[in-house]
């Protein structure tokens, strides 16, 4: 009985684990392409990636909740200012069935389109340089899909040049 229990296990773990491969495979996307639609100022594309219900909880701003009002903030955020990211610390992926943990590290740079003219949208990126510590709830939709349903970060101290 015992071999039997521990050849089982032994036949039962490349599943369990190209399960997890696959939904890694598949947040790793959705994080490459939500890179995309930033970089581009894509509010469709951006807000594509998110949870109907998407919580966004930024370091000193008010929470904002539901993916139509998240890209209702970032109209006037995209409008002043396109964004370029560095991935200093790709995304790790933890995967528990259809939640999972995602924490990264970027480095943001905003350009102004008037250099006249700041973003000063509560809760968003506002220096011209952000390094920061990510820290997301994405969790598997009933199609299959997954998306980001909880949003948040803190800064870090900017490396030296």
């Amino acid at each position: 009985m015992r071999r039997l229990c521990i050849l089982l296990a032994f036949i039962a773990a490349p599943a369990w684990a190209d399960g997890h491969g696959n939904a890694v495979q598949e947040i790793e996307a959705l994080y490459a392409k939500w890179r995309t639609a930033v970089e581009s100022s894509d509010i469709a594309g951006y807000v594509g990636v998110l949870d109907p219900e998407v919580r966004l909880l930024p370091p000193g701003g008010p929470a904002i909740d539901g993916a139509a009002n998240y890209g209702d903030f970032l109209k006037p955020v995209f409008a002043a200012a396109t964004y370029d990211i560095t991935v200093d610390v790709a995304p790790e992926i933890l995967v528990w069935g259809d939640t999972a943990i995602v924490q990264y590290d970027y480095t943001i740079d905003l350009n102004r389109k008037d250099p006249d003219v700041g973003v000063d949208e509560p809760g968003a990126l506002t220096a011209s340089r952000t390094s920061a510590r990510y820290f997301d709830v994405v969790r598997k939709r009933a199609d299959g899909t997954w998306r980001v349903w909880r949003h948040s970060w803190q800064e870090k101290a900017l490396p030296a040049d």
